[in-house]
């Protein structure tokens, strides 16, 4: 049985695209007098590729479920270890009584969140999903709240990334007042990667940024 909405809506669409070529073909077979043996021969290839869509799909929504499993149980485990909390909600994140700042920022949105304590400062790491081609681009955001306010500045270019001896992956790198944030392509699916990422950004907080 599907375990989750997206197996199911696969499951669906599959369903719905093979009774709809049938239908198809047989009408198209009865409107151009095609002999029935040829008409059955084209129903039976194109259900068989419906199923194999389908079979696709649903391996494709599986991976995709794991991946984020993967990723929810690293973030997770990287908060536990850095006196944080993981949560889906900003506003939950924020609500806590350890009164943490990033939650409330509108740079600070996803849906996987964490939020800890690396070197006495307060991170946030986001991922999410951003509508960027037809799967969509895993993208994951560590946020530092900076203890002194900085002009806002932006980093794009790749020449200008690779100076900040950052892992690779980077989409953009910006200040704005008390914050720095720093994008990476993909999600992180271990604690171990969660502190690669959150280390090489507390690094580079400690020096200013240059346009």
């Amino acid at each position: 049985m599907p375990s989750t909405d997206d197996e199911r809506e696969a499951l669906t669409t599959g369903v719905h695209l093979a009774a709809f070529s049938t239908v198809l073909l047989v009408v198209i077979g009865l409107v151009w007098d095609v002999p029935w043996q040829v008409t059955v021969l084209f129903v039976v290839a194109s259900v068989a590729v419906s199923g194999l869509i389908t079979v696709m799909t649903l391996g494709y929504v599986r991976s995709a479920a794991q991946r984020k499993a993967m990723t929810q149980g690293a973030l997770d485990t990287w908060a536990g270890r850095n006196g944080g909390t993981f949560g889906t909600n900003p506003a939950a994140l924020a609500s806590d009584v350890q009164g943490w700042e990033l939650p409330t920022s509108p740079r600070f949105r996803g849906e996987l969140l964490a939020v800890g304590r690396c070197q006495g400062i307060e991170v946030g790491v986001a991922c999410s999903i951003e509508d960027v081609g037809e799967a969509g681009t895993s993208i994951t955001a560590v946020l530092l709240r900076l203890p002194e306010q900085r002009p806002t500045a932006r980093l794009r270019r790749r020449r200008d990334i690779r100076r900040l001896d950052l892992p690779q992956g980077v989409d953009s790198v910006e200040t704005d007042g008390h914050e720095l944030r720093v994008r990476f392509e993909g999600w992180p699916q271990s604690p171990t990667a969660v502190d690669t990422l959150v280390d090489a950004v507390v690094r580079l907080a400690a020096s200013p940024l240059d346009t």
